[in-house]
C-alpha cells in the first residue's frame, strides 16, 4: 500500500469515525438516559469484536495483521468515547465548595476530575488490559495506537484546564455540559507549548522510523499509520490555539440539536485576551 494512500486512509478513518461517535451522541441528545444506555449497549458488540481482533493480531506482522490491530485500537478507543459523550460512563458526584475548603482553582480541577474520572478509570483499565495481552507479542502497533490516543486526550484535556485561546464546547452533549464550567479561555502557556512541543517529538520520532524502514514493508506501514495519528493529535492541540473552525468537518452531518430539550451553545471566543476568563454555557 502506498504512503499516500495510508495517510488518506488514517485521516478518513479519523474523520469517519469521529463524526459517527458524535452523530450517535447528538442524536441521543432528543432522548433519555435509558435510551443512552439502550444505545450503549446494543453496540457493546462492537466493543467485544474489536478486543477479539486486537488479540488474534498479535503476533502476526502482515499488513491486515497491522491493519487490523490498528483498527481494533480505533474501535475499543470509539465505544468507550461513545460511553462518555452519552454519559453512561463519565464521572462520579462532585463535590460541594464547603467540602474543600473553598479553594477555588482546586475545587475546579478536583470537580473537574471528578466529571470524567469513571471514564479515564475505563481507558486506563483497557490500556493496561491491552500491555498485558501485548507482553511477548511481535505486533504493537494496536497499543500503541491506544496510548497515543490517551495521552493526547490527557494533554488536551489539561490544556483546556489550564487554558487556550479557542475552545468548542458545540460537540458537548446534554449530559457533559457542565464540563464547560472547568474550562478556561486564556492565552497559550507554558503547559500548552509543551506539550505540543512533545507530541511534534512523538511525530517525528515515528515518522523517523518510518523513513528509515524498508519502502513498502509491513513495518513502515505501520509506523506510517502511528505518525499519520500522531500528526493529528499535534493538530487537534493547534485547534485549540488558531481561530480555525475545525467544528465545521462534522456539524453538515450532525442533528438539528435546536429541537432538543438542553440546548448547548458554543461559547464565542476572540483572539485577543486582556485577561483570562472562564468559559460558561448560556
Amino acid at each position: 500500500m502506498s504512503s499516500i494512500v495510508s495517510i488518506f486512509l488514517v485521516l478518513f478513518l479519523w474523520w469517519f469515525l469521529t463524526g459517527i461517535i458524535l452523530y450517535i451522541a447528538k442524536r441521543l441528545d432528543f432522548g433519555d438516559s435509558k435510551t443512552r444506555f439502550t444505545v450503549v449497549l446494543v453496540t457493546l458488540p462492537l466493543f467485544f469484536c474489536a478486543w477479539y481482533f486486537y488479540f488474534n493480531c498479535l503476533d502476526g506482522m502482515s499488513y491486515s495483521e497491522i491493519f487490523c490491530s490498528f483498527l481494533a485500537s480505533l474501535f475499543i478507543w470509539g465505544w468507550v468515547e461513545l460511553t462518555f459523550l452519552t454519559g453512561v460512563v463519565a464521572g462520579i458526584p462532585l463535590l460541594e465548595k464547603q467540602e474543600i475548603d473553598r479553594d477555588t482553582e482546586r475545587e475546579r480541577f478536583i470537580n473537574g476530575f471528578r466529571s470524567i474520572a469513571l471514564n479515564e478509570c475505563f481507558l486506563l483499565s483497557c490500556l493496561f488490559i491491552m500491555t498485558v495481552l501485548s507482553i511477548g507479542a511481535e505486533n504493537n502497533f494496536g497499543l500503541t495506537t491506544f496510548l497515543i490516543l490517551y495521552v493526547a486526550r490527557v494533554s488536551a484535556k489539561l490544556n483546556l484546564f489550564f487554558g487556550v485561546p479557542y475552545i468548542n464546547l458545540h460537540f458537548l452533549t446534554a449530559p457533559l455540559k457542565h464540563i464547560a464550567t472547568f474550562c478556561r479561555v486564556a492565552p497559550i502557556g507554558f503547559f500548552f507549548i509543551s506539550s505540543t512541543i512533545t507530541l511534534c517529538l512523538t511525530f517525528l520520532f515515528l515518522a523517523g522510523f518510518t523513513y528509515a524502514s524498508d519502502p513498502m514493508s509491513d513495518i513502515q506501514f505501520g509506523y506510517l499509520l502511528l505518525s499519520t495519528l500522531a500528526g493529528l493529535a499535534v493538530l487537534e492541540h493547534l485547534f485549540m490555539a488558531l481561530p480555525i473552525k475545525d467544528a465545521t468537518l462534522w456539524n453538515w452531518m450532525l442533528p438539528n440539536i435546536r429541537k432538543s430539550k438542553e440546548v448547548i451553545t458554543t461559547v464565542e471566543t476572540k483572539s485577543n485576551f486582556p485577561k483570562e476568563s472562564k468559559n460558561e454555557l448560556r
